[in-house]
């Protein structure tokens, strides 16, 4: 068997995503594929205090379908798993980093062999996204990445692939800059995070994205922020799964202000004006919900199981 077939074949047994049935075998495929995964788990938990302030966010409880309960961040691994990550960068503080650990050490083997390799990477205080992404600089190397925010939990439909699969699949077809898992919203929503315009390409639930604002106030998005074939009031936003060239970085570098927090919005404004052309969005197919507030929590909690 030619070893063109043959690699092909070793990931989809392994559960790996492969290319779209809809269009033919690519180059691009083999030179896009992720296997490594960043999930940053040193926020604060703000907003969820009381809790939030000892207990981290990743860890807080979520049933599944099956009467199981997982902590937060065991779900977005199960998912990073899914998407074809063999590795995955949790940044932590270093405060809470043990009580991760001692959450995975707890583990039965079998459950473990389901999850990607961890490799833990520091922290040291709170200094946003874009310093948790930069502080995984080493672990991503020059490889594709993709990037797990740790409060974000999807669940997709029976007969799709996970959320997170969707745009691993996306970005490994199209080979682009980078490739942003986004979801429809409505107005309510617009204040708490990035929404995007976008240009429908010729693949289903693909778009090019023609610009972008980090919690845009309605009138700028009803201005500025419309995507043509949305019903009306419905926004694209992102969805916290981000796939990323290496190239990602220098933009973050470039970006990095001389105080206060490093966020990750400026370099990705940064990469869209530089790739006008291959800034990507693809529309999940699933269930979205941040777990990092009480309402998407407990939204998350009924929607998964809890009832």
């Amino acid at each position: 068997m030619p070893l063109f077939f043959l690699f092909v074949l070793v990931r989809v047994v392994r559960g790996f995503p492969g290319p779209s049935l809809a269009s033919p075998l690519s180059l691009g495929y083999f030179l896009a594929l992720i296997e490594k995964a960043v999930i940053p788990l040193a926020g604060q938990g703000t907003r969820m205090r009381p809790v939030g302030a000892v207990v981290p966010k990743g860890l807080l409880p979520l049933p599944g379908d099956d009467g199981s309960v997982r902590a937060v961040f065991h779900w977005i691994l199960l998912e990073a798993s899914s998407a074809g990550a063999s590795a995955a960068g949790l940044v932590v503080d270093p405060v809470r980093a043990g009580m991760f650990e001692q959450y995975l050490a707890e583990l039965d083997p079998r459950d473990r062999l389901a999850l990607p390799r961890v490799q833990w990477i520091v922290q040291p205080a709170p200094a946003g996204l874009g310093d948790a992404v930069a502080r995984a600089r080493a672990f991503t190397g020059d490889d594709p990445f993709l990037l797990m925010l740790g409060d974000h939990i999807h669940s997709a439909p029976h007969d799709h692939s996970s959320c997170a699969a969707q745009v691993v699949a996306a970005f490994a077809s199209q080979g682009p800059a980078a490739m942003i898992g986004v979801h429809e919203i409505g107005p309510g929503d617009l204040p708490r995070m990035g929404v995007c315009r976008g240009e429908a390409l010729p693949q289903a639930n693909l778009y090019r994205c023609t610009a972008f604002v980090e919690k845009p106030a309605p009138a700028l998005a009803d201005r500025d922020l419309i995507t043509p074939g949305l019903p009306p009031g419905r926004f694209l936003a992102h969805a916290g799964l981000y796939a990323f060239t290496p190239e990602i970085h220098r933009h973050l570098t470039a970006m990095r202000p001389a105080g206060g927090e490093w966020e990750l919005a400026a370099a990705q404004s940064s990469l869209l004006a530089a790739h006008p052309a291959d800034y990507l969005l693809a529309r999940v197919a699933g269930g979205v919900w941040d777990v990092g507030n009480p309402a998407g929590y407990r939204a998350a909690w009924a929607a998964l199981g809890g009832g």
